[in-house]
């Protein structure tokens, strides 16, 4: 399922960042992540040594922002305090650093953040992530970078959390697509980002194919049972492909769940109504209006505001 993006950013940055040990070398082989995938995963995700920063002080709340040569950042908003203990981390799929740092800093999330840029359409997150082995590399190298920011700090990793806003729902779709993989998320945060192909061979309806929602029912099914974080927002944008309103809609009716109106809601960005709105258990979909380039864009600039206080809550009420 490569689709391409609705949007096209001119400033996106290319981020991650750690170093490869040869037991996660090791591991990654057992997995099934060859030696030429492991160069095409490094191609792909810009994955590299990070600047040695000062000696870890855990004492130390001051945020750590490391952004190597090539444009790779990792973010600490609390400093290496965070480290000193299993770290929760939340990898953003998609998205300028400058919308998504100071939105993950205002929420309060005492966590790691990684931020995943790596192009415009949903293909390339999907092509770096497909492979088995290759989530599990990706944190083992986001634990290293971790270490090169903070060096004594733990490598353990307790909570994860994927999020992403347009195209990055390529790179969570493959992740909650290997059973082994989505046992490891305790939550997915989409920002106007969920897209499927539509079934073929109907000329009169439009209907989302249900194999491609496949792993994110799975996942809704989990939040309305509490055991998850499902959140997603969605714009009123038409594409030729399963729009973020067709897709929340397929995900409401496999979960039996009704929108209410959106009523008497304080507007995120100016311009951005909320429509109306559903939840069940830690599932929620949130439906704005706007059908253009701007309403898109409000999606990922009002994340702070729409969806990290979802993860907040949950990671707060669970410490």
């Amino acid at each position: 399922m490569r689709l391409a993006a609705a949007v096209v950013l001119g400033s996106l940055t290319f981020v991650a960042a750690g170093n490869v040990a040869s037991a996660s070398d090791a591991r990654a082989l057992s997995d099934g992540l060859t030696r030429p995938a492991m160069a095409e995963l490094d191609r792909a995700l810009g994955f590299g040594l990070a600047p040695q920063s000062p000696p870890f002080d855990p004492k130390l709340d001051a945020p750590r922002r490391v952004v190597t040569p090539s444009g790779r950042v990792i973010f600490l908003p609390n400093g290496c305090r965070t480290a000193a203990r299993p770290w929760d981390l939340v990898v953003h799929f998609h998205g300028a650093p400058t919308a998504v740092e100071p939105a993950f800093e205002r929420s309060g999330i005492d966590a790691v953040l990684g931020i995943v840029n790596l192009g415009i359409g949903s293909g390339a997150y999907e092509t770096a992530l497909q492979l088995p082995g290759s989530f599990d590399e990706m944190i083992t190298r986001f634990s290293a970078a971790v270490r090169d920011v903070c060096p004594g700090a733990t490598s353990a990793t307790a909570r994860i959390a994927l999020s992403g806003w347009s195209a990055g729902y390529g790179a969570v779709f493959r992740v909650l697509d290997r059973e082994r993989d989505a046992r490891r998320i305790d939550a997915v945060l989409l920002a106007d980002g969920l897209h499927a192909s539509i079934e073929p061979g109907n000329r009169f309806e439009r209907h989302v194919s249900v194999d491609h929602m496949a792993p994110f029912t799975a996942f809704a099914d989990e939040a309305v049972a509490g055991k998850k974080l499902f959140a997603l927002t969605h714009s009123q944008i038409t594409t030729p492909y399963a729009s973020t309103t067709e897709t929340a809609d397929f995900l409401l009716a496999q979960e039996g769940v009704a929108r209410v109106p959106g009523k008497n809601s304080v507007s995120p960005r100016p311009g951005m109504a909320l429509k109306s709105r559903a939840d069940a258990g830690d599932f929620h979909v949130l439906g704005y209006g706007g059908g253009d380039e701007k309403a898109h864009c409000d999606h990922l600039h009002a994340f702070g505001e729409t969806l990290l206080p979802y993860l907040k809550e949950r990671w707060s009420t669970r410490d």
